[in-house]
């Protein structure tokens, strides 16, 4: 993907689809964090100019838009928004469009110019001088290569536990210049994962892209305790990016699944310029609920009698789904019988067919299918 030279640039479908995801975490993000907590705070790493060329809102203008959405709840908030690019000509053009929103004394915006990795330093210190009392942040760090955003500081942003992330893996730019002879280049890509096993991945052949997801996805995980990603795609429908999402609150993590899900609802969670990010569906095959009926089968067959409160535990932390799945899952299997519910649920009250609140107990009562055993030596037939 070449790097857009002017100060605004057109707006790829994918592009679309990834703001989509960020405006609709944003929604439930301020309402949630800022209700409970003195300050929050929205970082955005290269923010670009804050308009598309043919008038979009960039991501400043979205975050900002969506906090301005619950001032009136959020009132004796503290909202602190940090955008910061290294073209002075995008800076420049944001603060101009940034004038253009009326804010409230709560709202404190800042813009910086320079790489993100020097101007987020500051912020760092204040988030390690407030551990006692950590203040939630969420950084959405959006580069368009692989330089300036190092491991090193996503890990200190993820050492306070209130701290999102919501980046952007040019992985097929990366996979580009693997080889390169440059090693200043190559240093780059080291620092963008926080390993030399990075480059390790060019030695070993096999599908390459998916090997820096996964590497990515594990120092990650190294930090942070629920970890997701979301695959972009080209007018080729070949893999480019990924937006990686991570998060120690397990709130947070339920609402970016549902924020993908919206997205993505065949639950890919996959965009592809090659379609039609307009076109509605008009109906879809729901495979969400059978895959999670088995998982569930699979998972609670020797704990036959679970409560469905367990159950989503286990759905919202360990899986890909939602509540809604669970729902539809729970409902799949009592209609096949392979669970048997009990009338009453654990409070007592007379459980309603089809319902499955969190007081209700399931019992699983038939083992998952097993998948078909090779035949034994003495089965075969040689010819």
């Amino acid at each position: 993907m070449a790097v857009p030279e002017e100060t605004l640039w057109e707006m790829k479908p994918r592009t679309l689809a990834k703001h989509q995801i960020l405006r609709l975490y944003l929604s439930a993000w301020f309402p949630i964090l800022g209700q409970y907590n003195q300050t929050v705070l929205y970082v955005d790493g290269f923010s670009g100019p804050g308009r598309y060329k043919n008038g979009e809102d960039g991501s400043p203008i979205i975050a900002l838009k969506e906090g301005l959405k619950y001032k009136e709840i959020l009132t004796t908030t503290h909202l602190r928004f940090l955008f910061i690019d290294e073209r002075l000509d995008r800076i420049t053009h944001l603060e101009q469009e940034l004038t253009m929103l009326p804010k409230p004394n709560n709202f404190s915006v800042y813009v910086g110019n320079g790489s993100f990795d020097e101007e987020i330093k500051p912020i760092l210190e204040q988030l390690n001088q407030s551990k006692k009392n950590p203040i939630p942040t969420f950084a959405f760090i959006d580069p368009f290569g692989f330089k300036g955003f190092p491991f090193s500081t996503v890990n200190n942003l993820l050492t306070n536990n209130k701290t999102e992330i919501f980046v952007n893996l040019m992985a097929d730019a990366i996979n580009r210049f693997l080889e390169h002879p440059d090693e200043q280049i190559t240093q780059h890509i080291i620092e963008a994962f926080g390993t030399n096993e990075v480059l390790e991945i060019a030695k070993k052949g096999g599908d390459r892209i998916t090997k820096l997801r996964l590497l990515y996805q594990q120092q990650l995980r190294n930090c942070a305790r629920f970890v997701r990603y979301f695959e972009m795609r080209d007018d080729k429908n070949r893999p480019i990016y990924y937006l990686f999402f991570a998060t120690n609150h397990p709130l947070g993590h339920v609402k970016m699944k549902e924020s993908f899900w919206k997205v993505d609802p065949q639950g890919g969670f996959k965009f592809s310029d090659a379609t039609n990010p307009n076109q509605q569906i008009l109906f879809e095959m729901d495979t969400a609920a059978p895959t999670l009926a088995d998982l569930l089968q699979e998972k609670y067959y020797l704990h036959q009698r679970v409560k469905v409160e367990e159950i989503e535990q286990f759905v919202n932390d360990e899986t890909a789904f939602i509540r809604s799945h669970m729902v539809n899952a729970l409902k799949l299997l009592e209609n096949d019988n392979k669970i048997q519910v009990d009338s009453k649920k654990q409070d007592g009250k007379t459980r309603s067919k089809g319902v499955f609140s969190n007081e209700v107990i399931v019992n699983f009562v038939e083992r998952p299918p097993q998948p078909p055993q090779p035949p034994q030596p003495s089965q075969l037939t040689l010819f």
